[in-house]
């Protein structure tokens, strides 16, 4: 008898493995003390399988959780719920899966996707947004963590949105895109402070590709086209809608923020894949551009074959773009050593000069496996020599996305804590860190002791008490 994918899968094992409960714990145990300045909510959403998949099982394809922590008067609270998709009603009818995933798309021509809401979340205009980049967003309610539904933003967004859109936090603005493997491959929507889309331009493309995230500045948006194709053609024979073509190159693309599909200025450079810019910001004429760059990407599948000689190109590191758009020239600059993922600023800084930034690292152990489980976190100082702080967690115990929360909304860029959550292997259950940004490498300010694990997932992001 064949094992079941839940046996021989490694997204579905160990703390990569789903939490099925559904549940609250007020007053959570603390060490240390929570700060009273810090007032709000932290949300973090990730992929969390209801049901024994149907087939192979890729960590993209899980149901989504949202876990989140609400901070007040130095005590926490805790809840988590699933996003409740219809795939997701529609399977608990059933009592198993009916969905297949990404690594499938060659059991029928016409695969069925759930709309799963499982890769980050979002707070804009009093709405709150479970977003995976395939669907439209799903509305949360902010305090029961409830599901109201599909949000299309009054009928004027009919196609998806990605998991990645963009705060302003000077206008109030939400900027975010949507792609597709059909035309228009890619749509960018600007949304005003109200929560109503302003502006919508369709985008030209040179081929369809999966574009996970973009950049903003002040003055504009940048679109990262990556040489990973999507290929219907040959999905059928190859088990992947996506194709690895490096000989296409990277582009990146430049264009205003309230800029025409015309308007975009294509920038040529050597072939890669980004899943996460850390951050961009007008320099004079230049854009300079920090993501996590994978040199290689073949999609993450675990089960695949791979070439040992082409491990480390598979791994992303910290580097740095320096973008003329009037020449056309791409300055390309490694900045940190760190295998890593997940890179944030301080959100008051997003499409403005930033000198720190914070991301999820592979610790002193390394990591074979190549699967994202990252077990230190890493404060980088990109005015100091790309100076770094890191804290380490040891094998094991990995370590999630970190947030930066500035003291108060005047403070310095990092005069305020870094929260992330961290899988305590020895107890199995996780943590919730609050560092001082100051003292990064010191003792936690608090650790707070959650009930069981939170598998790992992709993002969260902090919301603060109104």
């Amino acid at each position: 008898m064949a094992a079941r994918e839940s046996e021989v899968n490694p997204f579905l094992r160990g703390n990569f493995a789903p939490w099925r409960m559904e549940g609250e714990a007020p007053d959570l145990e603390v060490e240390g003390q929570l700060p009273r300045e810090l007032r709000g909510t932290y949300y973090r959403n990730g992929p969390n399988q209801a049901f024994e998949p149907i087939g192979r099982y890729h960590w993209f394809d899980g149901d989504g959780m949202v876990h989140a922590i609400h901070v007040e008067d130095g005590r926490a609270h805790y809840r988590n719920r699933w996003v409740a998709s219809e795939g997701l009603q529609e399977e608990r009818a059933a009592g198993h899966a009916l969905y297949p995933g990404l690594l499938e798309f060659e059991a029928t021509e016409a695969p069925r996707f759930k709309v799963t809401g499982n890769t980050n979340i979002v707070s804009h205009a009093k709405r709150l947004l479970a977003l995976v980049e395939s669907s439209l967003p799903t509305e949360l309610d902010h305090r029961t963590l409830e599901t109201r539904g599909l949000y299309d933003f009054a009928g004027k967004l009919a196609g998806s949105m990605t998991a990645h859109p963009k705060l302003d936090a000077q206008n109030g603005e939400m900027l975010f895109f949507g792609y597709s493997p059909f035309p228009p491959y890619l749509q960018y929507y600007v949304v005003d402070r109200s929560g109503a889309i302003v502006h919508a331009e369709p985008i030209d493309l040179a081929w369809p590709s999966m574009i996970h995230d973009f950049a903003v500045t002040e003055k504009h948006v940048v679109f990262l086209l990556c040489p990973i194709v999507f290929d219907l053609e040959k999905a059928l024979s190859k088990g992947s809608i996506f194709s690895w073509e490096p000989e296409r190159g990277t582009r990146i693309g430049i264009m205003p923020r309230r800029g025409r599909s015309a308007d975009v200025r294509w920038l040529e450079t050597d072939p890669c894949y980004v899943f996460h810019p850390m951050n961009a910001y007008d320099d004079g004429d230049d854009v300079v551009l920090d993501v996590h760059r994978y040199e290689e990407l073949l999609f993450m599948n675990p089960n695949a074959a791979r070439d040992p000689s082409s491990h480390d190109k598979q791994i992303a590191h910290l580097h740095r773009w320096r973008l003329d758009p009037a020449k056309g020239s791409v300055r390309s600059e490694p900045l940190d050593d760190h295998g890593g993922e997940f890179p944030r600023v301080d959100e008051r800084l997003v499409g403005r000069r930033h000198r720190f930034g914070y991301f999820a690292a592979t610790g002193p152990e390394g990591n074979d496996s190549l699967l994202p489980e990252f077990t230190s976190v890493v404060k980088i100082d990109l005015e100091r020599g790309s100076r770094t702080e890191v804290r380490p967690h040891g094998k094991g115990n990995g370590c999630g996305e970190p947030v930066f929360v500035p003291r108060r909304d005047d403070s310095a860029e990092d005069d305020g804590w870094v929260l992330y959550l961290a899988y305590d292997h020895e107890r199995n259950a996780s943590d919730f860190l609050v560092v001082d940004a100051r003292d990064f490498t010191g003792e936690p300010v608090a650790r707070v002791r959650l009930p069981h694990r939170v598998p790992y997932g992709f993002h969260g992001n902090w919301v603060g008490a109104s």
